[in-house]
């Protein structure tokens, strides 16, 4: 990130296009939108020479420059830090930078950072703080308090946190975030319920879990109450056993709608398949990688027979075998799609299962999901993201 600059050191110039304030703050917004839809890593030099030409650009823009500040490159990190929170011998600035961040990805930083620097940072973005990505190693137990007081925080993502952070410590720290709505927690996490009265945020709905399982628990474990969508991803032991005993929650066998198995989980189905999805009965979307169509047994055997019913929206992604290379029969999978996953209306197609599912077969299939379309009622076709067969552009993320 270029450095970023404070209202004494904007340049002024006798010679520049007047402009009502309003245009340019539509302009400002432009540039900002352009780099969400494009992912442009200029926009920051862009914004910064916008806010250079006056003090009445300086003003239009400064809310854009801060919005979502780029930190992964050279030395932009340390000049954001010491301009948002400088220490404490510094002269105070007359506004208030950091209540301009609603985006703070520390995704990229490795040793940037120090455990106090990240705590005080987040102590500094907290008034309008929306979304916070945690970095790998500066994220400890001390950034729990000032993470509490991001009261508009709606998506935090500690998936990269190293430093172990006990789950009820964590969940004390977020219980009042009521606007927080989707949580990623660390693999380095051990999952339990010490039987803490501390409550998850009221409306939590998406979350993506990693880490060590106190399987014991986990049938009468008290998921968050809102919860839509169940993520496993850097578990570091999924076997058959242990998935039934965390499905089988009534809570998520009643609730659960959208469900992800991530190939990125460790010790997957070494004791054989099960059928555990038949029981999540209100379970309306499932991406999981393309072999695991065997181990759930989704792929209909002469011994077993399951029915997954609920199921609107299905996709596969690049094995967990990284051998496994069995081609499927497209005739199997039309019948999975005709017996036991008769409502299913879209099936989306990774890059890393095209060796699989050959494009050959896709029209085939694509038949036969267009055969479950047509018995769907018209308002649940409504909320579908896609119908039909799709081949996604690339492999999705956890």
């Amino acid at each position: 990130m270029s450095k970023l600059i404070d209202s004494s050191e904007v340049m002024t110039s006798r010679r520049y296009v007047h402009l009502p304030t309003e245009v340019l703050i539509h302009i400002a917004e432009f540039i900002l939108h352009d780099c969400f839809n494009h992912d442009t890593p200029s926009f920051q030099v862009t914004l910064q020479r916008f806010c250079s030409v006056s003090r009445q650009w300086y003003s239009a823009g400064i809310e854009f420059l801060y919005y979502r500040p780029q930190l992964g490159e050279g030395n932009s990190f340390t000049l954001f830090t010491n301009t948002v929170c400088p220490s404490i011998r510094s002269r105070e600035r007359k506004v208030d930078l950091g209540s301009l961040v609603r985006v703070l990805n520390l995704e990229q930083l490795v040793h940037h950072s120090s455990n106090s620097l990240t705590a005080r940072l987040l102590g500094r973005v907290k008034k309008n703080l929306l979304t916070f990505v945690a970095p790998r190693i500066s994220f400890s137990i001390n950034s729990l308090a000032p993470l509490s007081k991001c009261k508009e925080l709606s998506y935090l993502c500690l998936d990269l946190v190293a430093e172990p952070i006990p789950l009820s410590a964590l969940k004390k720290a977020i219980s009042g975030l009521e606007k927080l709505q989707s949580l990623k927690l660390s693999s380095s996490m051990f999952i339990t319920d010490d039987g803490s009265s501390e409550d998850w945020p009221p409306n939590l709905e998406y979350l993506q879990v990693g880490g060590q399982f106190d399987v014991a628990k986990m049938p009468s474990f008290r998921w968050p109450p809102n919860l839509d969508a169940l993520t496993f991803c850097g578990c570091e032991e999924l076997d058959a056993s242990v998935l039934e005993d965390i499905l089988i929650n009534e809570q998520l066998r009643t609730t659960l709608r959208q469900l992800t198995i991530h190939r990125s989980n460790r010790e997957m189905f070494e004791e054989g398949p099960s059928d555990i999805l038949s029981s999540l009965i209100a379970l309306k979307s499932l991406r999981i990688p393309i072999d695991l169509l065997y181990d759930l047994l989704i792929l209909p055997t002469p011994h077993v027979a399951c029915s997954f019913v609920s199921i609107r929206e299905l996709e596969l992604t690049a094995p967990y075998d990284e051998n496994f290379s069995t081609v499927i029969d497209p005739d199997d999978m039309c019948r999975a799609l005709t017996v036991n996953m008769s409502r299913v209306c879209y099936l989306g197609i990774s890059p890393g299962c095209l060796g699989i599912l050959p494009e050959a077969s896709h029209a085939k299939i694509d038949k036969c999901i267009w055969k479950n379309i047509d018995k769907c009622p018209e308002e649940e076709l409504d909320s579908l993201f896609d119908l039909g067969l799709d081949v996604m552009d690339r492999e999705p993320a956890c």
